[in-house]
């Protein structure tokens, strides 16, 4: 159990400032950065679901609605030597946009089964020359090189759903989570005993909950009878 949030955010805060940087790629990843990146949104997202277990978190954020593309498996079966064939494995070229929760994306990240960085080319002048048909792989490969490119998203899916979708989630999308529960700090909890589990249900608010009317009213009240 948490006690104390703020190490927990300031680490979420950290990280996403770590994502930030690497949105511009300026050279193709190696291994060890792939890896370091993988690292930092799984951490993230583990970060996130042990706040969110704590009652740290806002039932506002722990609800939030996440949009995202999904791709249908081709297969009634994914093999793990195919893991990687994605491109044959899920109809890329039909997506569909649909929304989830924030609590499902903590467990596609952290029960992960693909895990891959989405990264391609921005300069229009370099997609042109891409999707000219005429020239070689060879070029191709140049062209893609020397281009500017940066960091889109990330493909994934969890080994529960891996047999039918594979999920993508725009890195900025996944930074601004981030920096949304980084900066969440709780200010009121209201505690209502449930009799059935023997326990307490909270709903937690933060700094930027309106106040209710009732509040307002007497703190009018106390700033008049300052004056």
């Amino acid at each position: 159990m948490i006690y104390e949030s703020y190490y927990w955010r300031k680490e979420l805060l950290n990280i996403s400032e770590k994502i930030t940087k690497k949105i511009e790629v300026k050279k193709n990843w190696s291994d060890s950065k792939r890896a370091k990146f993988e690292q930092e949104i799984m951490v993230g997202f583990y970060i996130i679901r042990k706040l969110m277990e704590a009652n740290k978190l806002t039932n506002k954020l722990c609800s939030t609605s996440i949009s995202c593309k999904i791709y249908i498996s081709k297969h009634a079966k994914i093999k793990r030597m195919d893991r990687y064939a994605f491109f044959d494995n899920y109809e890329l070229e039909k997506p569909k946009i649909v929304k989830r929760d924030l609590k499902f994306f903590i467990n596609q990240f952290v029960h992960s089964y693909l895990f891959i960085p989405i990264i391609d080319l921005t300069d229009q002048e370099s997609i042109l020359k891409m999707d000219d048909e005429k020239i070689s792989e060879e070029e191709r490969i140049e062209i893609y090189e020397n281009g500017k490119k940066e960091l889109l998203g990330i493909f994934v899916n969890s080994d529960e759903n891996k047999d039918k979708y594979l999920y993508e989630i725009d890195v900025k999308t996944i930074i601004k989570i981030f920096q949304q529960v980084g900066n969440c700090v709780i200010t009121k909890v209201d505690m209502t005993f449930n009799p059935k589990k023997g326990d307490f249900d909270t709903i937690q608010y933060d700094g930027r909950n309106e106040l209710s009317e009732e509040v307002k009213v007497l703190i009018d009240k106390k700033e008049q009878q300052n004056k």
